[in-house]
């Protein structure tokens, strides 16, 4: 038996709460892939281009690269 759950009425200020706040929680931004996939289903007006820009964006800043020195010795 597989279990549906019901959506509520999802709005932009909705998606954009979600890719602000799961953007920096995911390993890596594909995994946002399968959010947008999910999301798509809540509302015929998801713009999942920009929920993937906004949701990258936050994964983005909030990665703490440092400097490299990323050297190879000859």
């Amino acid at each position: 038996m597989k279990h549906t759950i019901k959506t509520p009425p999802m709005t932009r200020q909705h998606y954009e709460f979600i890719a602000d706040l799961m953007g920096p929680m995911v390993a890596w931004p594909s995994h946002l892939i399968d959010i947008a996939d999910a999301l798509e289903k809540t509302n015929s007006k998801f713009v999942r281009k920009k929920f993937l820009e906004r949701a990258t964006k936050a994964w983005e800043d909030n990665q703490n690269t440092g400097d490299l020195h990323d050297t190879i010795p000859f």
